[in-house]
């Protein structure tokens, strides 16, 4: 597909419809944002033309979506703002990145484009780049049958996919509801304590070309999975014990398994609150020395064992002070854990139970939510359309892919995803 199919209509910086309160204007960054990496996070949401009364006409949508975003900047302010030194927000007003283009085809077409083309079109620049100015930036498409995708990237320096899925909702919320009024919590700060020193940032990987497909696995399919293992796994508990283990079929490769675990509303409510906007996710690895290791049963044991460790860690912390310490020993500990080139590692999010598929502006819900082709080996999991389901977003190098893709075991439980 030409890039020259697609032409810009508009490019605007959005700035919060109320200037932020003077008292306001330096948001400290926490530890854990301290920690993380400065790439933007990139997701879009496609919205087919339906047949309905409902309008897609461009200069109303662009209204709706300029002004809802405008006013939702005011509740979150730090993301209109500028990170300094890695240590704080200058919370500015110097607003956010919208772009505005129209691309001359229709939206089902570009489905038989490789995803690096769809990426090049749909975002608004290079979606893995590092943020260094605006802490998000979107981009409006509008389609030739009249569909639009509304895409994002986000700055993970500021926030992890929870706030990016608060964000993107209440943005969504405002628009449907102008007298509607979010309540973000920026206290990350006072909770992860920043460090006054050099903080023990979790290494980025390096950058690779990687392959990306889609897979999707039905409620029925989901059951048979579960009932392979002895242990009552939860669902992302056996797609991902059965993801790592199909990558590593039919050659072995000692591995790392890489989980995050939103650490929000789990068992310390009180000291790590539901609705805090910031990075407050905390991985734990799961390693596998030998093909023995890749047994099912075994690896979701492991899993299950991870994540209650980092739950029972928080349950009996009772102070700040505390937590920010463990914090940053574990950071160390994954940073040693995943330096050595003897392990493939494979990292996986679940997206499950985030808002992403009941984003409505007024047009309706996303049929589709995508994320753009990770540059490294990830897996993400999204609930599918229905809820009753998962998507999985495989992203593995080129090599890998050919022989994951064509894995039998793996086309036993999961069906090959495409288009709308």
């Amino acid at each position: 597909m030409a890039i020259s199919r697609l032409v810009l209509l508009s490019q605007k910086i959005i700035k919060p419809s109320s200037p932020t309160p003077f008292s306001h204007r330096i948001h400290k960054l926490s530890l854990m944002d301290q920690m993380g990496t400065r790439t933007y996070m990139p997701i879009s949401f496609f919205y087919p033309k339906q047949d309905t009364a409902i309008s897609l006409e461009p200069t109303k949508v662009s209204q709706i979506l300029e002004k809802s975003l405008s006013k939702v900047l005011t509740a979150y302010y730090p993301f209109a703002g500028r990170v300094r030194d890695n240590s704080f927000i200058e919370c500015n007003d110097m607003g956010i990145n919208l772009s505005q283009v129209r691309i001359d085809c229709p939206m089902s077409s570009i489905f038989n484009q490789p995803r690096t083309d769809i990426e090049k079109l749909i975002f608004p620049k290079d979606p893995w780049s590092t943020s260094t100015d605006s802490l998000i930036v979107a981009q409006l498409n509008h389609f030739e049958c009249g569909g639009i995708v509304l895409s994002a990237c986000i700055s993970h320096n500021v926030a992890d996919a929870y706030s990016m899925a608060n964000f993107v909702r209440d943005w969504a919320l405002v628009a449907l509801d102008s007298e509607a009024k979010p309540s973000p919590l920026f206290n990350g700060a006072s909770i992860f304590q920043p460090a006054n020193y050099s903080a023990p940032q979790v290494a980025d990987p390096s950058r690779k070309q990687n392959a990306s497909k889609r897979y999707h696995f039905s409620a029925s399919k989901l059951k048979a999975l579960k009932a392979r293992s002895q242990i009552p796994p939860t669902t992302v508990e056996a797609v991902t014990a059965f993801l790592c283990k199909c990558a590593n079929t039919p050659t072995f490769k000692p591995s790392l398994l890489i989980q995050a675990v939103n650490l929000r509303g789990t068992s310390n409510d009180a000291l790590v609150p539901a609705g805090l906007v910031g990075n407050a996710v905390l991985p734990y690895v799961v390693s596998a020395a030998n093909e023995e290791d890749l047994n099912l049963q075994r690896l979701i044991g492991e899993l299950r064992e991870g994540k209650e460790k980092v739950h029972n860690m928080l349950k009996y912390i009772k102070s700040e002070e505390l937590l920010c310490s463990r914090v940053s020993e574990l950071a160390t500990q994954i940073n040693e854990q995943t330096s050595s080139n003897a392990f493939s590692i494979y990292r996986f999010s679940s997206l499950r139970k985030l808002p992403f598929r009941d984003i409505n502006f007024g047009w309706g819900r996303p049929t589709r939510v995508d994320i753009a082709t990770f540059p490294v080996n990830m897996f993400v999991l999204l609930d599918n359309q229905n809820g009753d389901g998962v998507e999985v977003l495989v992203n593995l190098d080129e090599g890998e892919m050919s022989g994951f893709e064509s894995n039998e075991e793996l086309l036993q439980f999961a069906s090959p995803s495409s288009g709308l």
